[in-house]
């Protein structure tokens, strides 16, 4: 086990939001907000095997004691309701929160209904008792854009997984900016080597379709007899970093135990998933072990290549650091981090070769 400080001290951070503008005519903008990201003593455990996938806890006893609920729990109660706007928008939803929790939004939610499925691409927090609000999506359906029998209202999706690494990637490092080819290329490959190697239907451009199928639904149920009760074993386990084949890909730290138990399951079994789909690039052997130092140079993150900041709301901002083999993201809700994540690049796709180069 091992203890690390995330992020710096008092590290001011500049947030420009997507909709900051004159308050009218000729007026100066308002001054843009900003927030201090502090340090976050962490300690790692693990990790925790299951076939060619590696587990590891993050543990920390700051913690944030509001209460939260997710999306799917919101929209499941109907305390939560996302709809079309009046003019119907692909990048944007409304939603509301009439609950009395503040909802905790994941990148990588996925949406079923309305004119096209679509995923959230940043995390960010609606308080309780919210009114409408814009929600920032991206499509994960490229060819539709007729209403379905629920309207303009958008559900839950069957399955409860969330977006693969690679597409969740590919929508937020564009986030406010126009991303969105991006997206549906990554929807159409992934849905494509599941049908390959999962034998999942494709017979729509949604990426719901995939996820929600049979097959991946088996292989989520076959992760959580493995991994179901391991949050709840650790009280103080507010994280989670994932490794397929012997490479860490994603670290997620959350503001407090309850959440992170209801996030970790959507989370570790869409890894399963990858897992499922990668296992063949092991050849048959064994997947490289995966120690807790290298979950601590993974946050350590490498040189920083750029950085940028993005505003959501009036209340939540983004910050993106590229990295040299990740990407760092760090969410602030009214001034306070509530979400910090690194995440590796997805692997660059191989050159085509041109008819000459292959004879």
């Amino acid at each position: 086990m091992n203890r690390r400080m995330l992020l710096g001290v008092g590290l001011a951070l500049l947030v420009v939001p997507l909709w900051a503008a004159a308050d009218k005519k000729g007026a100066e903008p308002k001054a843009p907000p900003t927030f201090e990201v502090k340090d976050l003593k962490v300690r790692v455990s693990g990790p925790y095997v299951h076939d060619n996938m590696a587990v590891f806890l993050l543990h920390s006893t700051d913690q944030d004691q509001r209460d939260f609920i997710t999306l799917d729990q919101g929209l499941d109660r109907k305390v939560v309701a996302v709809s079309e706007k009046a003019q119907e928008q692909v990048g944007e939803l409304m939603i509301e929160n009439n609950s009395d929790k503040f909802l905790f939004l994941q990148e990588g939610d996925r949406l079923q209904g309305g004119k096209q499925d679509r995923i959230i691409y940043t995390s960010l927090v609606v308080p309780p008792k919210s009114g409408k609000l814009p929600l920032p999506t991206y499509c994960c359906e490229a060819s539709r854009w007729t209403l379905g029998k629920d309207g303009k209202e958008f559900k839950s999706t069957e399955n409860k997984i969330l977006s693969g690494k690679d597409v969740r990637y590919s929508a937020k490092s564009n986030a406010g900016r126009s991303g969105q080819g991006e997206v549906w290329r990554e929807v159409a490959r992934q849905k494509m080597m599941a049908q390959v190697k999962l034998g999942t239907a494709n017979t729509t451009s949604s990426l719901n379709e995939a996820l929600d199928s049979k097959e991946v639904k088996k292989i989520c149920a076959d992760c959580d007899k493995v991994y179901k009760d391991l949050p709840g074993k650790h009280a103080d386990a507010i994280g989670v970093a994932v490794a397929v084949n012997g490479k860490l890909e994603e670290i997620n730290i959350y503001p407090n135990p309850q959440l992170f138990q209801a996030l970790f399951p959507r989370l570790v079994q869409s890894y399963a998933v990858q897992a499922n789909l990668d296992r063949d690039k092991l050849k048959g052997k064994p997947a490289p072990a995966v120690a807790s130092a290298d979950v601590d140079r993974f946050m350590s993150a490498g040189k920083e290549k750029g950085k940028r900041f993005e505003g959501i709301n009036a209340e939540n901002g983004i910050r993106l650091r590229d990295l040299e083999k990740e990407m760092e993201c760090v969410t602030a809700y009214r001034g306070r981090a509530i979400h910090r994540q690194w995440i590796s690049k997805p692997a660059p796709p191989p050159e085509e070769k041109s008819p000459r180069d292959k004879k």
